[in-house]
């Protein structure tokens, strides 16, 4: 899709909707926003890897994360002695490769958003770690001419589960840039980014 076009059809549905009236002001983004967070939740969230993985495949401040976990009951850890093979993939006498087995527990099954295979027997489970909250909406910055506005919201980290100690960002708030579009029947409403 050529670029051009892309800015010719945002002006002519600018000049369709140019008749739309209505301001956008502070406490009517975060009513949007907020609007949006009801049928499309934001979480904060982190990955835990499960199944085998090989000593050293976690640094060590992660790893000590994941004892806490365990310490916790949210995930059960175990070590594995598997044995070295050789080029003919028979086992080397004495030699073994030391693996820790990780599974998440069933009080952790709460915070599961997704899982995925990252690797033969490596699963990647993506973690809630917050729900998010709008706070407020400020800087707004209409476009009446393609009939958007985009804002700066700033969200409260709420509800934080276990594996928020995982989170880079540990303070309580979080700023994203959020859009809003102009609409002839609905007027302004929320198109959330998450950049």
């Amino acid at each position: 899709f050529n670029p051009m076009r892309k800015i010719l059809a945002f002006l002519a549905l600018g000049l369709l909707l140019g008749a739309c009236s209505g301001k956008l002001t502070s406490s009517k983004a975060e009513d949007l926003v907020e609007e949006s967070l009801k049928e499309k939740p934001m979480y904060g969230d982190i990955t835990i890897y499960t199944g085998e993985v090989k000593d050293g495949f976690l640094s060590e401040e992660k790893y000590k994360l994941y004892e806490k976990l365990q310490g916790d009951g949210y995930l059960k850890i175990s070590t594995v002695e598997k044995p070295v093979l050789d080029w003919l993939g028979k086992p080397r006498e004495g030699e073994f490769k030391k693996f820790y087995s990780i599974a998440l527990t069933d009080k952790s099954k709460d915070y599961l958003l997704e899982t995925k295979e990252y690797d033969d027997g490596i699963y990647k489970n993506t973690m809630k770690t917050y729900t998010a909250e709008v706070d407020k909406v400020s800087d707004i910055h209409i476009i009446p001419e393609m009939n958007m506005a985009e804002a700066k919201a700033t969200f409260v980290k709420k509800d934080k589960t276990p594996f928020f100690i995982f989170e880079e960002d540990q303070t309580e708030f979080l700023v994203k840039n959020v859009g809003f579009q102009k609409t002839e029947d609905k007027g302004w409403t929320s198109m959330r980014k998450t950049r």
